[in-house]
C-alpha cells in the first residue's frame, strides 16, 4: 500500500512539474483576475491581443503606419499635380507650335500668290516688249511685294 502512494505521489509530482517549471516571461504582465484582464481566462494566463505592451507597440505602429501613408498620398498627390501641370504646358506648346504652322503656312501661301501674280505680270511685260512695246522692255521687274 505504502508503495501504491509513493507511485501515486510520484505520478502527481511528474504531472505537476512541467506547470511548475514553466518560466514567467518578467515581459508579460501577470493575469491576477484583476478587471483588466480578461476574464474568461484562468489566474495566471496572458490573452494574446490584450497585453498592454503589445497594444501600445501596435498603436505606436499604427500611428506611424497612418502617418506614413499619409505622407506617401500627399507625395503622390503632389507629383500627379505636377504632372498634370506639365502635361498641360506640354499641350500648350504643342497647340502654340500648331498656330505658329498655321500662320507661317498661311503667309507663305499669300506670298506664293503674290510671287504668281507678279510672275503673270512679268509674263505679259515679257509679251508686250516682243511685241515692240518699248515702254514695256524699258519697266522693270514686277516685285512680288507689290502684289501682295
Amino acid at each position: 500500500m505504502i508503495r501504491k502512494m509513493a507511485m501515486v505521489g510520484l505520478l502527481g509530482a511528474l504531472v505537476a512539474t512541467p506547470a511548475l517549471a514553466q518560466a514567467i516571461d518578467p515581459n508579460q504582465p501577470f493575469n491576477d483576475g484583476s478587471a483588466a484582464a480578461s476574464m474568461t481566462a484562468p489566474p495566471g494566463v496572458v490573452v494574446p491581443g490584450q497585453d498592454p505592451g503589445v497594444s501600445a507597440v501596435n498603436r505606436n505602429e499604427a500611428q506611424a503606419l497612418a502617418i506614413d501613408t499619409n505622407t506617401a498620398r500627399a507625395e503622390r498627390n503632389a507629383e500627379l499635380q505636377s504632372y498634370h501641370a506639365a502635361v498641360h504646358d506640354y499641350h500648350q506648346a504643342v497647340q502654340a507650335r500648331r498656330d505658329t504652322i498655321a500662320m507661317i503656312r498661311t503667309t507663305q501661301s499669300r506670298r506664293d500668290a503674290a510671287y504668281a501674280r507678279a510672275m503673270d505680270a512679268w509674263h505679259e511685260q515679257v509679251a508686250a516688249c516682243q511685241n515692240g512695246n518699248h515702254q514695256a522692255c524699258q519697266a522693270p521687274t514686277p516685285d512680288p511685294a507689290a502684289f501682295e
